[in-house]
């Protein structure tokens, strides 16, 4: 008898969504022809996943999660306030595969996940956010103790991420808005704002 090991099912079934995911979008997902492209039973599949969007949240956890955990194998290799900024907010700036397939994601999904009535969603969101404001913190916490910026800095901390995903948001809305110039050119005049005279 075959045993079959249920995380690796369930990562198994993520990877091939995201696949897909990323090369036809959500809206076009058909979750029947999913499963059977699987080799799966509708009845295999919904022991795993009880509906396509508990799917799709499942693979953002995944894919959150991993990318987090890049920012953070990175981060000590960053000496600069711009180069942990640009890595913080990769998933805007950074123009290789993983990051346009994870961004495309997000977008599909933004709809979602803003408005999202779901308990466990919103206390994801709660814990992403939480995790980006920590390290955008501790960024402001070496810049005071290496004389760089002023103790009062640390306040705009927040503010930064509120201003990155307002960027991209408007970059979803506005035509020929480039997202990738427009927030590097802030945390340029961020940067000198910040330091001290």
């Amino acid at each position: 008898m075959k045993i079959i090991n249920k995380e690796e099912k369930i990562k198994f079934i993520c990877d091939e969504a995201y696949k897909v995911f990323v090369k036809v979008g959500i809206d076009e997902f058909s979750l029947n022809k999913f499963i059977a492209e699987i080799n799966m039973s509708k009845g295999q599949f919904y022991h795993y996943f009880k509906t396509k969007e508990e799917l799709i949240y499942q693979i953002i956890s995944k894919k959150t999660f991993e990318l987090v955990n890049n920012i953070k194998e990175e981060y000590e290799n960053k000496k600069s306030f711009i180069d942990k900024l640009n890595l913080i907010f990769s998933l805007y700036l950074n123009d290789e595969e993983y990051y346009k397939d994870l961004r495309k994601l997000y977008i599909d999904t933004l709809h979602m996940y803003i408005i999202s009535n779901n308990d466990e969603i919103k206390e994801s969101n709660n814990n992403d956010y939480k995790d980006i404001y920590n390290v955008l913190k501790q960024i402001f916490e070496e810049e005071i103790e290496q004389g760089n910026f002023t103790k009062d800095s640390i306040h705009l901390a927040k503010s930064i991420c509120a201003t990155a995903d307002g960027m991209f948001l408007q970059s979803l809305m506005v035509d020929n808005y480039n997202l990738k110039l427009e927030l590097t050119n802030y945390f340029i005049e961020l940067e000198k704002l910040l330091k001290k005279k």
